[in-house]
């Protein structure tokens, strides 16, 4: 059982201190820590608080890691064998651009909702918006949880607050009008790129299911038209090779032993450099999906000119567009339809919107998109303006 002896002060180091005993570890290493403080009242409020815990079972002995030390123990070691790369690489990027900076020296167990709230001000005045403070803060309070659970903490300082709030900025849908301007717009477009619109447009594909299309994935029998949607495109990070002998000299993109950095039993084909081909996130988004008469003829007429055999939308030496060359030509197509410029996801929301008002069954909308649960698609549901209108036309006549 752990003991506390009493205070004391050190004359060589002009500190007051007291002991900690704790018994053994499991390889029978004493575990003495000695807790030590230049005011004599602080230490005295640590050894009353090292008391507490000891009377409810929550003091845990050891050296606590900072929190800097924690987050990137955690990213490698844990949270890389539950999510996926880009997850991941969000994870380190959290702890790179917002917690180490701010709060990462701070000792896992010294940690108080202050220094959360710290946190969340610095990241505002660096100009985070509202979402990513609170995806910083979801994260964040994993990383804690786990370090409760491994013993490294008694309790999660995130408990003992509210989360952050979010201004939620509502995903715009495309106007009738808006959607049949685009539509004559892209009638003019070249094959590959009357296809790519079409499939957000009308099939709602996500953009890296786009981007990541192959052509043995392409059923165009007459009657049987439809797109096997069981890959997608992104990015993935390198990671040193095992015995790469780089010695911290070069980075891992420029290892000559480089790998994928990703866990060992996670799914992934190589195409271009560092972008990959992935499986969709849940088993719920690889699907088998019909193609609409427009869609079908538009991608008959782009393989009658396509060369290729691998990539569907590619550029002219069959290498993968990136996501944001593919942004960009999704909003200069906007503006040349004279519509609204919204972001690429939101086509996938108008085709998922248009779907509901027209009463199509939920589930069937569901399996189309591949969303996981109902509760994801009815979360596009809402009035358009030309439904509103119309039902105020009908109610004052």
């Amino acid at each position: 059982m752990a003991t506390v002896g009493d205070i004391y002060y050190k004359k060589s180091t002009k500190r007051w201190a007291f002991m900690v005993n704790a018994g053994v570890d499991s390889t029978g290493k004493p575990q003495r820590r000695e807790i030590t403080s230049t005011r004599k009242d602080t230490i005295a409020k640590k050894r009353q608080q090292i008391l507490r815990d000891l009377a409810t079972g929550t003091y845990i002995p050891g050296t606590t890691p900072t929190l800097a030390a924690w987050w990137d123990h955690w990213c490698e070691t844990i949270a890389s064998q539950r999510v996926r790369p880009r997850v991941l690489a969000n994870y380190r990027s959290y702890g790179r651009c917002h917690i180490t900076p701010t709060i990462g020296g701070k000792k896992l167990d010294a940690l108080t909702v202050d220094h959360i709230r710290a946190l969340h001000a610095a990241m505002r005045e660096n100009g985070a918006s509202s979402r990513t403070v609170e995806a910083v803060h979801n994260t964040l309070h994993k990383a804690l949880a786990d370090a409760v659970r491994e013993g490294k903490i008694a309790y999660n300082v995130c408990d003992r607050m509210d989360r952050p709030r979010v201004v939620s900025r509502q995903r715009e849908a495309l106007s009738a009008a808006e959607v049949k301007a685009l539509l004559t717009t892209i009638d003019g477009e070249p094959p590959m790129w009357r296809a790519r619109w079409l499939m957000a447009l009308q099939l709602g594909a996500r953009q890296a299911e786009c981007l990541g299309l192959e052509w043995s994935r392409i059923v165009l029998t007459p009657g049987e038209e439809a797109v096997d949607i069981s890959w997608q495109l992104q990015r993935v990070p390198w990671r040193h090779g095992r015995e790469c002998g780089c010695d911290g000299t070069r980075s891992a993109a420029r290892c000559p032993k480089r790998e994928p950095d990703v866990r060992e039993d996670f799914e992934l084909r190589p195409c271009y450099l560092g972008m990959w081909f992935q499986r969709p996130k849940t088993s719920a988004s690889i699907r088998l999906t019909p193609m609409t008469p427009a869609l079908a003829q538009a991608m008959r007429a782009w393989r009658e000119e396509s060369t290729g055999e691998g990539l569907v939308f590619a550029d002219s030496r069959g290498r993968p567009f990136t996501s944001r060359a593919d942004t960009e030509a999704w909003r200069e197509l906007c503006s040349r339809a004279g519509v609204s410029v919204v972001d690429l996801h939101s086509a996938r929301h108008t085709m998922v919107t248009g779907l509901l008002e027209a009463g199509v069954d939920p589930e069937i909308i569901r399996q189309l998109v591949g969303h996981s649960t109902l509760v994801s698609t009815r979360h596009y549901l809402h009035v358009s303006q030309d439904a509103a209108r119309a039902a105020l036309d009908v109610w004052g006549s």
